[in-house]
């Protein structure tokens, strides 16, 4: 994961090329995000601190742990599911990046692999080897050195947040084995929940637009691709796109939690509670759902670049 230094003050979005397709962007709901009218994408000039010890409490860890937990636990099998009908899992290198909880790194080693987490939040990398896990402090690539390889990268709710999309993906490139694996999921900008958000943000109820792009946390989004436009993107770095696939974005067991990692209740979330519980099935279905997961696979010959 790499970050853009905090406290620059960005240009203005308006008239900005979009990153998959060079349309210029229209600034949309809000001054900070924008959408191109071209392919879909949209982008934000907010910025990553996640040094930032002040932001850092703004969160309760334990409710994160406990609203994420069973969704990403879910999610995660899924995910090595679909890799595994690419490749073997048996003894695969594994760079996780972004790897949090390292709850990732705990189902791809049950399963076999050589799983390694890149984290650049201290006290995540401290908890995850505290658990046993393999985890290196820092940001990729940085972290890795020019000669290693790798047989599958993965980015689980982490490609979204990273301001240079293109460099990353290209060192993915760079770093996978002839026919390794790229594994990105990422939230989905023509999912149910976005949709709703932004419709609601143009008529001045902001609290759900703003907690989609985690505003005002440590490691807000500065992406939001639709499933296409993301597909655009890996493919222009030498990569073959073989499985989109949607994955469960709510889950009933711990979304209080999940709701209430920052702040206190108010009408709003309590509101937002009711609504997701009763309609999970609903936004769980794959038209609808926020999460999309992409898999593409580096040539089987290391081709000249």
């Amino acid at each position: 994961m790499s970050a853009t230094p905090s406290g620059l003050t960005a240009p203005p979005l308006a008239g900005r090329p979009c990153l998959v397709c060079g349309t210029p962007i229209e600034v949309k709901v809000t001054e900070w995000s924008a959408r191109c009218p071209s392919c879909g994408t949209w982008r934000s000039t907010l910025e990553p601190e996640i040094e930032s010890e002040a932001l850092q409490q703004e969160i309760d860890t334990d409710a994160r742990a406990v609203g994420l937990k069973k969704l990403r636990e879910g999610n995660n099998e899924r995910i090595l599911d679909e890799i595994a009908t690419l490749r073997p899992l048996e003894a695969a290198s594994l760079f996780d990046v972004g790897s949090a909880h390292g709850w990732f790194l705990a189902a791809a080693s049950a399963r076999g692999m050589e799983a390694e987490g890149i984290e650049p939040e201290a006290g995540m990398a401290d908890h995850a080897r505290a658990h046993g896990l393999s985890v290196r402090s820092g940001y990729f690539p940085a972290a890795v050195s020019a000669d290693e390889r790798a047989d599958v990268i993965s980015f689980n709710d982490v490609l979204e947040h990273i301001p240079d999309v293109d460099a990353t993906l290209e060192a993915c490139a760079q770093t996978l084995r002839p026919g390794g694996i790229l594994s990105v999921n990422i939230p989905n900008a023509t999912g149910l929940a976005y949709r709703m958000a932004s419709s609601l943000a143009r008529i001045g109820v902001r609290g759900p637009y703003l907690r989609c792009w985690q505003h005002g946390l440590p490691s807000p989004h500065t992406h939001y691709f639709p499933a296409e436009a993301l597909i655009r993107v890996i493919q222009r770095h030498g990569l073959v796109v073989r499985r989109t696939v949607p994955l469960s974005s709510v889950q009933r067991d711990g979304l209080w939690a999940r709701l209430h990692m920052v702040g206190r209740p108010t009408p709003l979330t309590i509101v937002s509670f009711a609504v997701l519980w009763l309609a999970a099935p609903l936004f769980n279905r794959p038209g609808n759902s926020d999460i999309v997961l992409v898999l593409a696979q580096a040539p089987a010959e290391t081709q000249p670049r």
